[in-house]
């Protein structure tokens, strides 16, 4: 053989022996082009969530006695929560939901008491605005005594835009007679962040009818009483933790700028809370807020209340409380951010970065 069929001979060899090689490259190239894809695509459950859409449907009070309406938020489709002009006797949230859908407020005494419910504090609604001083009548509690007041709605709005629903409110308080004593705006707004349910709540209180003080108690502010699963008492996980790491019953009575109550759900399909998945509300505090301190009302069995007037129940010096002077107001401003799974401090954390570098709506 000379040598130049040599040579061809070889290159025959070689192309023989190239060709299975840029088949396989090309097979292979390909597969990581559709792996890239795959990747780069959000999941489908994701996307849905990205597009869902907000709604705000109007329907009749539960209260035979309230002429006002109440509205129920969705998101995709899925109930958030339900805004009550009268829940039982005082404008309120119930239920309130998790992006997924989970019960994050107790039943009672909206409905029957559930498993692992207590029918104790009567006035504990889901989520509620009242405080238990102001001049000389008590809002937060509900038992009918000379000086039991009451928070009555007297209008609404609302709002829908694709990035989410506000819900605008005028409330009265009156007194056991009916009097005024102040009235107030509120503005809720609903909205989405982190994968999270985001609320914000701007309140505007008023001294329509003569001075008014938001006194020293540790019965207020914006409260709000989680499920049976979740109360730490439960024993099955649930734990409430601040700002500064303190949790459950050290958390009670510390000045913070936000709590977080998380623990397990209860699920009509299983017996076995290891099994329930978990869930939580985290409430935070507006560093911009006139009242600088914001100290918490946080009990193991359930409730959990951001209160910027009370002091010497927590241990700080008594005062005469915080005055509003005829025909002025006093605005207050939260957040509270609805989620699924255990509490995560990097993106809790995160919400109040958020939260801290918006300006409220009133």
């Amino acid at each position: 053989m000379n040598p130049n069929g040599l040579t061809l001979m070889n290159q025959l060899c070689f192309h023989r022996f190239l060709r299975p090689l840029t088949q396989h490259a090309c097979v292979a190239v390909a597969a990581l082009s559709i792996a890239q894809a795959v990747s780069a695509a959000p999941p489908a459950a994701a996307t849905a969530d990205a597009t869902a859409t907000w709604e705000a449907k109007t329907v009749a009070s539960d209260d035979k006695d309230s002429n006002q309406q109440d509205v129920e938020i969705y998101r995709g489709g899925k109930l958030i929560a339900r805004h009550h002009s009268s829940l039982l006797g005082t404008p309120g949230l119930y239920p309130l939901h998790s992006p997924s859908g989970q019960p994050l407020t107790r039943d009672y005494p909206m409905e029957e008491k559930g498993k692992y419910e207590k029918d104790d504090h009567h006035h504990h609604r889901s989520l509620w605005f009242t405080h238990g001083i102001v001049n000389e009548f008590d809002f937060w509690l509900d038992k009918p005594t000379p000086h039991t007041g009451y928070v009555v709605q007297t209008s609404l709005s609302k709002e829908e835009t694709e990035n989410g629903v506000t819900l605008t409110t005028k409330n009265d308080w009156n007194d056991p007679d009916g009097n005024r004593v102040l009235s107030d705006q509120r503005r809720w707004s609903f909205s989405e962040s982190q994968g999270d349910t985001v609320i914000d709540l701007d309140v505007r209180l008023m001294a329509t009818d003569g001075d008014v003080v938001f006194g020293d108690t540790k019965e207020g502010t914006l409260g709000a009483r989680v499920a049976g699963t979740m109360k730490v008492d439960a024993k099955l996980g649930g734990t409430g933790q601040n700002a500064e790491g303190l949790k459950d019953g050290a958390a009670w009575g510390k000045k913070s700028s936000w709590v977080d109550y998380s623990g397990p759900i209860l699920q009509a399909d299983s017996d076995e809370p290891s099994d329930w998945p978990t869930a939580g509300i985290t409430m935070f505090y507006h560093p911009d807020n006139s009242q600088p301190d914001c100290y918490w009302h946080v009990r193991t069995y359930g409730l959990f209340a951001a209160n910027p007037f009370g002091r010497h129940h927590f241990g700080q010096p008594e005062y005469d409380g915080v005055k509003i002077a005829d025909g002025e107001h006093l605005d207050l401003h939260f957040r509270i951010v609805l989620h699924d799974g255990d509490f995560d401090r990097e993106k809790t954390e995160q919400h109040f970065a958020d939260y801290s570098e918006t300006k409220p709506s009133l």
